[in-house]
């Protein structure tokens, strides 16, 4: 074999075994499960979970020990000079004395610790920074949950469109038979020109429709790849059909009756959460007018000499200092006690937002399973009509062949049965739908 060839063949292998790598193929889990891992909003709420634990350690170090050193170096050029009465040198009255004190030189090295021992305020400011990375956890649950709701959808509209065009490919073959048979007809005088031009327009009607189902399929799927934070460029397969997802429906089920709850939902712990924060800010800042206390240790030597190195003179002078400091709020013109209100306020506000929620999430629940109800009716219906109409419409064909019916006639009850077909296809989706949006709803 000719190398160039073997080589050309051998990168056409190599590319289509790398297009078919990058294929990927999800179920609806494997989709959402993918665009949690992969988004965006994942990655930032991983970034400010490790942001609140850093903040958590910087908290907590303004409660321990604090050392610090420092070496401090002076040179006088020139020494201070001090007026001294004359007097006390023996000189005239009303006269004074110049006198120079201290040398040259002067090195101090110093270090100090400063500790808390007690304020009121910190193991609470403590807590809260505790509770604070626990909100973020509920961010992310939160965060999670929008995306698992976006991307379920993107899926649906995929495979509604695919199941719309499983539905025209069937029909288109079956009408390209009857075509053809009719055309047979025609060629023996059996039927009229009108009835090949009315099939023939029925058939090139669903090829058009065919190819507007393909761009809307290419459309949502660009749309779940968005969602998911998949490659735009890359091609993507779903491994559940609507059917599958229906008959998943049809298995698990609901029960309607049971008890509202909204704790499952992830809002409900974001706002739980900020009304914990909400009540320590109210007891930090109380516990601000109690006192606190600080202890304090310093230590230093100091070096001053005209000349740093010679050993004759004077040497180090050291200058050790414990002690405590204790600070007592006393009078801060309301300024503390119009936080507090503040923070109040802040508290009031959440318990509104949290009756709210509950409010809205309860009617949500509650429309859930009027819909989910409704979609079973639906479906119960819409699979009896599409039976009727597939009746009707192979009644009509063996009437149309048998020479006593009209192509009228299959034309309409073709038109019939499509549109039972599509209205079956769109109950199940609404099942699907509603099955979805009632386990969103109660938080799943």
């Amino acid at each position: 074999m000719n190398s160039k060839l073997f080589n050309s063949l051998l990168g056409m292998l190599f590319l289509l075994s790398f297009q078919l790598q990058a294929q990927e193929n999800f179920s609806i889990k494997e989709a959402v499960d993918f665009a949690i891992k992969n988004s965006a909003n994942t990655k930032l709420n991983q970034l400010e979970l490790t942001k609140a634990e850093a903040q958590i350690k910087e908290y907590r170090a303004t409660g321990l020990p604090q050392i610090s050193g420092g070496i401090n170096y002076q040179h006088f050029i020139n020494l201070p000079t001090s007026l001294l009465p004359g007097e006390f040198l023996g000189l005239p009255a009303g006269t004074f004395a110049e006198v120079q004190f201290g040398l040259k030189n002067s090195l101090t090295a110093s270090a100090e610790m400063n500790t808390l021992i007690f304020d009121g305020s910190f193991f609470t400011g403590l807590k809260a920074q505790r509770i604070y990375k626990d909100l973020i956890y509920k961010q992310a649950d939160q965060s999670e949950y929008d995306i698992k709701k976006n991307v379920t959808k993107a899926y649906l509209g995929v495979i509604i469109a695919q199941r719309n065009k499983g539905i025209l490919e069937k029909n288109i073959s079956n009408l390209e038979k009857t075509l053809r048979e009719t055309e047979i007809f025609l060629e023996n005088g059996f039927v009229e020109k009108l009835d090949v031009s009315r099939l023939q327009l029925s058939f090139d009607n669903l090829n058009s429709e065919i190819n507007r189902i393909d761009r809307m399929i290419n459309l949502s799927k660009n749309i779940l790849k968005f969602q998911m934070n998949y490659p735009l460029d890359q091609p993507i397969e779903l491994s559940e059909s609507l059917d599958d997802l229906a008959d998943l429906v049809f298995v698990e089920g609901a029960n309607l009756n049971e008890k509202i709850d909204v704790s499952g939902r992830p809002e409900f712990g974001v706002i739980e959460v900020t009304e914990q924060l909400n009540e320590l800010n109210i007891e930090a800042l109380r516990r601000g007018y109690l006192p606190s206390l600080v202890g304090f240790a310093n230590f230093q030597t100091a070096l001053q000499r005209n000349n740093l190195f010679e050993s004759e003179e004077p040497g180090f002078f050291p200058t050790n200092i414990v002690g405590l400091a204790l600070s007592i709020p006393i009078w801060d013109s309301f300024s503390r006690r119009s936080k507090i209100q503040q923070a109040k306020v802040d508290l009031e506000k959440t318990y509104i937002q949290k009756q709210e929620l509950t409010r809205a999430v309860s009617l949500e629940i509650y429309n859930a399973r009027l819909s989910y109800e409704n979609a079973l009716n639906q479906v119960s219906n819409t699979k009896r009509s599409e039976s009727l109409a597939n009746e009707i419409y192979n009644t009509a064909q063996i009437k149309f062949k048998e020479g006593v019916g009209s192509s009228l006639e299959v034309t309409q009850a073709e038109q019939n049965l499509y549109s039972a077909q599509a209205n079956y296809a769109n109950a199940l989706y609404d099942l699907v739908v509603a099955k979805t949006d009632l386990d969103l709803a109660i938080g799943k």
